[in-house]
């Protein structure tokens, strides 16, 4: 349930022009955050309303090819779908399901012990091909964590899923102050994807 599938990124529209000071949890709800990474990459997060982050992952920022992701609290995945020249892919949506309602998930903060541990079951629908697999959360010891000149408390967060392939292990990066959090690294059979978040700017 990778955040980022083979074909990364869209933006509906153009990218706006950005803030210079560090951004706030108050900019999701105007322009948005964006995150430069890899030295070529942007992904940019909205608030589309109180406890669900739209966040778009734009390839090389182009703005018309990529994924989408709906995320409750920030943190868990309920939608991926892939975007090509501004449209939808067929076939490339999936939503997951958790069993609580998406305000009830969990969400760690920095005095979150840990090791602490969450487990659930969560039912999927890949354009009609139905199943369900096994997400567990690991929360790791804060960090402080820069992006350019801006500094944020940062909780890492391990997830773990099985795939037909085998087990895949994601870390997040969870910014509390923020609320948000991006896909750091996903290890996989045979490799690791390392996704390097270099810079932050709140967009007007």
């Amino acid at each position: 349930m990778s955040r980022l599938p083979a074909l990364v990124a869209s933006l509906m529209l153009p990218l706006p022009l950005w803030a210079e000071t560090c951004p706030v949890a108050a900019d999701l709800t105007t322009g948005g955050i964006a995150f430069d990474v890899n030295g070529i990459d942007i992904e940019i997060f909205r608030q589309k309303r109180p406890g669900l982050i739209e966040s778009f992952y734009a390839y090389e920022g182009d703005p018309g090819n990529g994924t989408r992701a709906m995320l409750a609290q920030g943190l868990y995945v309920l939608e991926l779908v892939d975007l090509e020249n501004g449209d939808i892919t067929p076939d490339s949506r999936g939503v997951y399901s958790f069993p609580v309602a998406p305000s009830q998930l969990p969400l760690p903060d920095l005095e979150t012990s840990p090791g602490t541990e969450w487990t659930f079951t969560v039912a999927h629908n890949f354009s009609g091909d139905l199943g369900s697999e096994t997400q567990v959360y690991t929360v790791m010891p804060k960090e402080e964590k820069s992006y350019g000149d801006c500094a944020y408390p940062m909780i890492p967060i391990q997830m773990r899923y099985t795939t037909d392939t085998g087990e895949e292990i994601e870390m997040l990066h969870f910014l509390p102050d923020l609320g948000i959090s991006y896909l750091a690294s996903v290890a996989y059979d045979g490799g690791e994807d390392i996704y390097d978040y270099q810079t932050i700017r709140a967009l007007k």
